[in-house]
C-alpha cells in the first residue's frame, strides 16, 4: 500500500509537484537483524536505488536539487517534517520507505534514541545539498521540473508508486 503527501511550494523550498510516496512497514520483515542496514540497501539496489548509506535525518531544513531520494526506516521512530517552516510534521518508524521527489525540503524534528535509516537514490545518483539559500530560486525550480521520474520504483520496482502516482505528471 502506498500513501501519497501533497508538499505546496514553500519559498525557498521548491518542494515538488509529484507527491511524497510513503510505504509504511513495507521493510519491517528486512530489519529483524544485525544486518538490517545491508539487508535494506540490497533491496533498495536490486529496485534500481544505489550509493545507499546508514544514518540520520539532519536537523535542518535541506533538499536535493538534482536526483529524488529514498528514505528507508531500519530501527526507532521519528517526527520528520516536510516541506519547510510551518509545513506538517510526518510519522516514521521502522519498516516504512518514504520516497521524496527532488526539491522537498526535510528536517528531523524529533526521533528515539536508535532512530536510523538507509538512504538511496535512482541510478545512484549523488546528491547535492541544498538549504534553502540559493541565489537563483527560479533556475533551482527549473532543474527539478526538468528532472524526471526514476526508471523503476524503490518497493515494487515495476509497480508501485512511481508508476501509479508519478507517471501521469510526465508528459510523453
Amino acid at each position: 500500500m502506498v500513501e501519497t503527501f501533497d508538499i505546496a511550494e514553500n519559498a525557498p523550498f521548491p518542494n515538488n509537484s509529484l507527491p511524497v510516496l510513503y510505504y509504511p512497514g513495507v521493510v519491517k520483515e528486512l530489519v529483524h537483524s544485525e544486518d538490517r542496514g545491508q539487508n535494506v540497501q540490497a533491496f533498495l539496489e536490486k529496485n534500481g536505488y544505489s550509493n545507499g548509506w546508514v544514518g540520520g535525518i539532519f536537523k535542518y531544513h535541506h533538499f536535493h536539487s538534482n536526483t529524488h531520494e529514498v528514505l528507508a526506516c531500519i530501527s526507532g521512530e521519528a517526527k520528520v517534517q516536510l516541506g519547510g517552516p510551518d509545513a506538517e510534521v510526518y510519522p516514521f518508524k521502522t519498516g516504512d520507505v518514504v520516497l521524496l521527489p527532488a526539491g522537498v525540503a526535510h528536517k528531523l524534528i524529533e526521533s528515539t534514541d536508535d532512530f536510523q535509516i538507509v538512504g538511496a537514490y535512482p541510478e545512484g545518483k549523488e546528491p547535492d545539498m541544498q538549504t534553502g539559500d540559493e541565489e537563483d530560486y527560479e533556475a533551482m525550480k527549473t532543474r527539478i521540473s526538468r528532472l524526471g521520474i526514476p526508471q523503476y520504483d524503490p518497493v515494487e520496482k515495476i509497480q508501485g508508486g512511481v508508476i501509479e502516482y508519478w507517471d501521469k505528471f510526465i508528459i510523453h
